[in-house]
């Protein structure tokens, strides 16, 4: 079965199609948020270079959130449309989990940090497990929002060597650089969000019955955006008066 795969949650716009594990082809661009411009045209490019139809694709496998709330609302819109118009299912795969695949090391403990806003991190840690020649990611605590300074003392504490991917790993790089040796940072040039690790997670979320129909679909935020934010403070400062 052929998947493709879809990553909009942050700058970075990727997709990919996979088949059994192996990659077919992968478009990534990663210049401001103009999702909305680039996704579908990769889409149709990378179908037509591989020969495809839009009818080979079985399944489309989409990166859920958190992130950016504009990347994310554009990559499921267009995961939903897809869907529907082939009447294919969709695996909707945590972002930080497609982060913490980037590193396939058995039995590696991985730490995602992804920027939230100001000094606060989406943070999720994993257990690599690896059976019958496959990765599977074990989640050690659910996902939170946590001060930077925060998760660097959680990480201070741990005399195991552990693995620190993300997009928070450049952002806070000289809080990070303080920490021990055990606590590797990875750079995020080597563990950005692609969608050929979406797809692949899709596969498994296939295989497992664990899929849902473009209606059922949502992006998962986690957190409420800005302008919700901003319209609660003004409607909570107009009810005190």
């Amino acid at each position: 079965m052929k998947i493709l795969g879809i990553e909009s949650s942050s700058t970075i716009a990727s997709i990919a199609i996979v088949e059994n594990q192996h990659l077919l082809g992968e478009y990534t661009i990663n210049h401001t948020l103009k999702h909305s411009k680039t996704l579908m045209p990769m889409i149709k490019e990378l179908l037509e270079r591989l020969e495809l139809k839009p009818k080979d694709i079985g399944l489309i496998a989409v990166s859920e959130g958190p992130g950016s709330f504009t990347g994310l609302r554009i990559g499921s819109a267009t995961a939903k449309g897809l869907a529907q118009g082939l009447d294919i299912p969709i695996a909707s795969i945590p972002t930080m989990e497609v982060l913490a695949s980037t590193i396939q090391v058995p039995n590696a403990q991985v730490h995602a940090m992804m920027y939230a806003r100001a000094r606060e991190v989406y943070y999720q840690s994993f257990r690599i497990d690896f059976h019958d020649r496959t990765f599977f990611l074990k989640p050690l605590e659910k996902l939170e929002t946590y001060e930077v300074e925060e998760v660097i003392n959680r990480l201070r504490k741990t005399s195991e060597d552990i693995y620190v991917v993300g997009d928070a790993v450049e952002k806070f790089k000289e809080d990070l650089s303080s920490l021990n040796d055990n606590v590797l940072t990875i750079s995020p040039i080597y563990t950005n969000l692609l969608a050929k690790n979406v797809a692949i997670l899709g596969q498994s979320r296939y295989d497992y019955n664990d899929v849902m129909t473009y209606r059922e679909h949502r992006p998962y935020y986690h957190k409420k955006s800005q302008a919700e934010r901003e319209y609660e403070s003004k409607h909570d400062a107009d009810n005190s008066n």
